[in-house]
């Protein structure tokens, strides 16, 4: 049995999570569905528009590619793979169709339901002639040559990375900004409760604003940025160390690595602040941090990839602490409300939730490399340069 671990799947279970959030935004005015409008044969709309055509097919597309790229994975035959991805698909778009019967606005519709699985169809079809192109048994036989078997979900992590640097972080690379949210999450949980009192006392809060007063009115606003931009950046060259075999693919994943951290952020500044001001993130404090992380990161090619993973265990753990720390920024709030108010509809959530979870999950990764929990040990020190 191959011990190799294919990052198809946790790239699948992404997608899904991606087209729930999108089909179900904005995830509030649940009731339960009059029994005169609710249908099981769901209808269908008088009038589609051109938008919704091409989003439901493209919406489904690389999940049927991604899902029946696992199913072929995991040893089943072409036919079978393209079937269960279909059938997959087509259950899970007409359970979302269904449950938008719970949802204020929304309309569910055979049409959507027939396109998100045409959609999903093309995407399978597109693996199945990809896998008999032969191209998985070539991406397959570099991976065993290039990474370690337990790369999987690590190749996922940094495959998902960018993505989250798309929504606008509170400093250049500041992801895993949870506690905020996770603070008004309760609250509006608990409200009107004797348990809110309990969960979120009033001293700890004036504590926590005292302590971002303070930093806000430091001299170390500089220096927080720096090593948060330190930290983010060389987080995921820890996680490319942490599976990659030869260290000239090491060095080719770290370039990456910076290359993409300045594009992403560059792209994301400009569609956020327009074209005009992209490179407005690029001050001092912050190019001095991409050539810490970048030098902290080049100095991992010769250690073996256990080391790799603690380094990044101290990456996340300095991230989370020093994103928390970062003051306050009034346009960092504005441009966080206009992605609240669907400046970029329904998807953006996505970003949104890989930007604050993102270092969580490298965490848990990291640390079971860093264990050998997950089967791989240590896989000692890196091989040679060829």
């Amino acid at each position: 049995m191959s011990l190799h671990r294919s990052s198809a799947w946790p790239l699948t279970w992404l997608a899904v999570a991606l087209i729930t959030y999108a089909t179900l935004h904005p995830l509030s005015g649940w009731h339960w569905p009059d029994h005169q409008v609710f249908s099981w044969v769901l209808p269908k709309l008088g009038q589609e528009y051109t938008n919704d055509i091409i989003g439901n097919l493209l919406g489904y597309l690389p999940l049927g590619g991604i899902l029946c790229l696992a199913h072929l994975r995991s040893g089943r035959q072409a036919a079978w793979a393209a079937l269960l991805t279909v059938l997959g698909c087509m259950a899970l778009s007409y359970a979302l169709e269904l449950l938008q019967f719970t949802l204020p606005g929304r309309v569910p519709s055979i049409s959507d339901w027939a396109l998100n699985t045409l959609g999903a169809a093309w995407g399978a079809l597109a693996a199945v002639t990809v896998h008999a192109l032969g191209l998985v048994d070539v991406w397959h036989r570099l991976r065993e040559r290039w990474f370690i078997p337990q790369a999987g979900h690590g190749l996922a992590l940094l495959w998902v990375w960018p993505v989250g640097l798309l929504f606008p972080p509170p400093l250049p690379l500041g992801e895993g900004q949870l506690l905020p949210h996770l603070r008004i999450a309760l609250v509006e949980l608990t409200a009107g409760s004797p348990i809110q009192a309990w969960l979120l006392p009033e001293d700890p809060l004036q504590l926590w604003a005292s302590v971002h007063m303070a930093v806000a009115q430091s001299s170390w606003v500089g220096w927080i940025e720096t090593l948060t931009v330190a930290a983010g950046l060389l987080l995921p060259m820890c996680v490319a160390c942490a599976l990659a075999r030869p260290r000239p693919l090491r060095l080719i994943l770290l370039s990456g690595a910076v290359l993409m951290a300045v594009g992403v952020t560059t792209l994301s500044t400009a569609l956020n602040f327009g074209p005009e001001h992209a490179f407005s993130w690029t001050t001092l404090p912050s190019l001095v941090g991409l050539l810490l992380g970048a030098l902290a990161g080049s100095a991992l090619v010769q250690r073996t990839r256990t080391t790799s993973a603690w380094v990044g265990v101290l990456a996340v753990l300095a991230l989370v602490v020093l994103i928390h720390l970062a003051p306050g920024d009034p346009y960092y709030a504005q441009t966080l409300q206009e992605w609240e108010h669907g400046r970029f509809i329904r998807f953006h959530g996505l970003s949104r939730w890989i930007g604050m979870l993102w270092p969580y999950v490298a965490l848990l990764w990291l640390l079971a490399r860093a264990l050998g929990r997950d089967g791989g040990g240590d896989e000692a020190k890196a091989p040679p340069i060829p």
